[in-house]
């Protein structure tokens, strides 16, 4: 198995551990999963989430610029724009509200 797979595969086995109120031996044996390697991902993950600069590469967000289809003539002028920095986010009036929390998270403003 690939690192990137092998990694989706624990994530995915151990999403429900933090929650399950179980111990780690409890929940390897619910799950049937192996002891040491679920403690040794246990361990990796709990340290992302204390350290989120730990991650591996693999989880590293790109952010990427989106042009619209609409020509310069047509695009809608009264929305607002935002720039912190070097970082400028420009909504248009009908904009999703969500998609724009969710960039204001990534871009660590809220």
């Amino acid at each position: 198995m690939a690192r990137a797979e092998t990694r989706r595969y624990w994530e995915e086995e151990l999403s429900e551990y933090w929650g399950s109120g179980f111990s780690i031996p409890e929940y390897c044996e619910l799950k049937n999963l192996p002891r040491e390697s679920s403690r040794r991902w246990i361990r990796i993950f709990e340290k992302e989430r204390e350290n989120p600069s730990a991650q591996s590469p693999e989880n590293e967000i790109e952010l990427v610029e989106l042009k619209s289809s609409r020509t310069d003539s047509t695009r809608r002028t009264s929305g607002i724009s935002l720039r912190v920095g070097e970082v400028e986010v420009i909504l248009e009036k009908d904009f999703d509200s969500r998609s724009l929390s969710e960039v204001l998270k990534v871009l660590g403003m809220v």
